[in-house]
Formats: structure tokens, sequence, C-alpha cells
């Protein structure tokens, strides 16, 4: 994939680390979203108000992240090969 940075400048982007950044930037995203959940539960309490915020700050996580991940990944992440299927062996 390339990126183009500036006017004459080009970024090219290896698909390994493509896949390596949005999986990264799913982590952040569920990490992130829980911490938000876990302190509007905390301030519950405190008032309604404070509880929208909070989960307003969730919906907007999930957007920003997704749209972003999105942006880094259009087709999410493929598997290796797709005329092999994925077997799982046990040992």
């Amino acid at each position: 994939m390339a990126l183009r940075v500036l006017p004459y400048v080009t970024l090219d982007v290896d698909d390994h680390l493509r896949r390596r950044v949005r999986l990264i930037g799913d982590r952040l995203r569920v990490n992130l979203r829980s911490y938000l959940l876990s302190a509007a539960d905390d301030v519950d309490t405190a008032g309604e108000r404070v509880r929208g915020l909070c989960d307003a700050a969730v919906h907007r996580v999930d957007s920003v992240v997704t749209r972003v991940n999105d942006k880094i990944d259009p087709s999410g992440t493929p598997d290796p090969d797709p005329e092999r299927p994925v077997r799982l062996e046990a040992v």
C-alpha cells in the first residue's frame, strides 16, 4: 500500500506492518473502551450526566478507532493462504 505523505513523497507500507498496526489499534480500542466503561460504573452514583459523558466517550472512541483501522487496513486481516483452509490439529 502506498501512502502519499507530501505531494512528492510517497511511503510504501508492508502488508505485515499494516496488519500489526490494525491489531494494535483494535487492542487500544478494547482497552480504552473497558477503562471508560469501568469509569462510568464507578461514577454512576455521581450522577446521570457524568454517566452520559462517559457513555458518549465510549461511543466516540469506538467510532474513531474503527475509522482509523479501516483506513489502515480496509480489507481487514485476510487469511494467509485463502486456497488452503485453516485446520486445527490436536496433539
